[in-house]
């Protein structure tokens, strides 16, 4: 399963655009130690190499070009309104703020945006609150009658739901990659 975790996504994704650890570093703004060790995390999880160390870069696996395609459909979606929000909100925001956002769009309630989550209330309020400081600007609107997401909470909402579903085809697709080996593998054994 692919870990949701935005860092270590636009870390991978970067040093596939780039060629290079160095070079996502430098996007990212982080040491290259923490490159490489996002990227390792990232390719533990994902059942196998993503990347193949290449003289002075890095070249993705078949593995890797399929996960950071679709990594870049689903930034592609979710940057353009996180940065219409605040600048800085891309390189900042969390997968945790943006299920929070999500759930609270739904229920319209903290308590009830908690319970969706499985979280406590407070975490849920947290997150959000967070988000709204990053943002630098209010997202929800709060009535007599509960939670209200502003147009810029909705826009970003609708872009998350399409970045977390090209997340999900990926992990999709990296399976269907996997069954297709495992099945190449058991068709050479069998064979006399």
């Amino acid at each position: 399963m692919i870990p949701r975790n935005l860092r270590h996504l636009r870390a991978f994704h970067a040093a596939v655009t780039s060629g290079s650890v160095s070079g996502a570093a430098q996007a990212a703004g982080v040491s290259q130690p923490a490159v490489t060790q996002s990227l390792r995390k990232l390719e533990a999880a994902a059942g196998g190499a993503l990347l193949w160390r290449a003289g002075q870069g890095v070249v993705p696996t078949e593995r890797g070009a399929l996960l950071a395609e679709r990594i870049g459909r689903a930034l592609a979606r979710l940057d353009p309104v996180l940065a219409e929000i605040a600048p800085k909100l891309p390189a900042r925001v969390t997968l945790a703020q943006l299920r929070a956002l999500m759930a609270l769009g739904e229920t319209e309630n903290f308590t009830l945006a908690a319970g969706q989550l499985g979280l406590s209330q407070p975490s849920v309020h947290r997150a959000v609150t967070r988000l709204e400081q990053e943002a630098g600007q209010a997202l929800l609107e709060r009535r007599s009658h509960g939670i209200v997401l502003r147009r810029p909470a909705r826009a970003l909402v609708q872009a998350a739901r399409l970045a977390l579903a090209e997340l999900d085809q990926a992990e999709a697709e990296l399976a269907a990659l996997d069954l297709d080996a495992a099945r190449a593998a058991v068709g050479r054994v069998a064979e006399p």
